[in-house]
């Protein structure tokens, strides 16, 4: 028999008619305050520590157990998430990338994000970015829009067919470097030339995730730079690795004795999973849907829900 454990992935939380993006995918403060409530109610709620233990020496997880987990380090979740779980006795995991908080680099995905949300009509959106390829096309060797659309012009449980165009071409298709050319230019145009101050007002300080950690919150690995973990070699993830648990230590989370890593965008390998293990990590998340069973599931790979898999009022 497994233990249960009910793991929920947050992003955003913000009161969205009060932001200058409304459009943005994200949960309203409102929205996870009931939510809060309803898993006080219905659920166990446990810490990160108890499902170490779990996992480690079999210790048994009350029924109904959930873990609230909180992805990319936005400052949502300094303003917002922190104070309503502070209040509520409840435990949250924060997985802040490292790159946007220490370094001001805005992460690809963010600029997509916001992009999306700037411009409503993603079909222009769509087109700037066919026209980007054509551009490119000789030079880096890719298909033609139309060869690419017929692939990935299709809708998913939560975007539709446009929006998901747009989202895997620019997180994934296209190569990495041409990637991130497109994603800066599609920011500038839609969204913001100033990527520095942008980046100010969108994740957590160093601070803020101090007085978290030291406030009963739990802080763990998101990686260094939110890449795709399984598309790169065994030194760029050892790299991500140790940049990621050097930037734990500075705030004071525990990563000698045990530690958690949220893979960026769920992606994961084998050698990344030797790799963890040779570091002492405990615990992975992945963004694969369903509730996860310790002692059945694999301690790396644990699923988890989606927000939107929670009543919202």
């Amino acid at each position: 028999m497994g233990n249960d454990l009910t793991v929920i992935m947050y992003h955003y939380v913000r009161q969205l008619e009060e932001t200058r993006y409304p459009a943005i995918k994200a949960r309203r403060t409102s929205e996870f305050r009931f939510q809060v409530h309803h898993i006080k109610n219905n659920y166990h709620p446990v810490t990160i520590l108890d499902v170490v233990n779990c996992v480690r020496t079999g210790d048994p997880l009350p029924p109904k157990a959930v873990l609230l987990t909180f992805d990319d380090g936005y400052i949502d979740h300094y303003v917002n998430v922190f104070p309503i779980l502070f209040d509520a006795g409840i435990q949250g995991a924060f997985f802040p990338p490292v790159a946007p908080i220490s370094r001001a680099e805005l992460l690809d995905f963010n600029r997509i994000h916001f992009a999306l949300a700037a411009e409503r009509n993603h079909e222009e959106l769509g087109e700037f970015l066919d026209q980007e390829i054509r551009a490119y096309r000789q030079e880096y060797s890719l298909k033609s829009p139309e060869d690419y659309r017929t692939e990935w012009t299709k809708p998913n449980r939560f975007d539709l067919a446009e929006t998901i165009y747009v989202k895997r071409m620019l997180q994934v298709v296209l190569p990495e470097g041409l990637r991130n050319i497109i994603s800066r230019k599609l920011f500038a145009r839609f969204v913001s030339v100033d990527e520095v101050s942008f980046c100010a007002e969108l994740y957590c300080t160093t601070a803020q995730l101090k007085l978290m950690q030291a406030s009963g919150m739990y802080v763990g690995s998101h990686g260094d730079s939110h890449c795709w973990l399984n598309a790169v070699d065994d030194a760029t993830q050892r790299q991500e690795i140790e940049n990621s648990l050097e930037f734990l230590r500075g705030i004071g989370s525990p990563v000698d004795d045990h530690w958690v890593m949220c893979y960026p965008y769920g992606a994961w390998n084998e050698p990344l999973l030797s790799t963890l293990r040779e570091y002492r990590c405990s615990v992975g998340f992945t963004t694969e849907f369903g509730t996860a069973q310790l002692g059945i599931n694999n301690p790396l790979l644990l699923p988890r829900l989606d927000t939107n898999d929670i009543p919202v009022g």
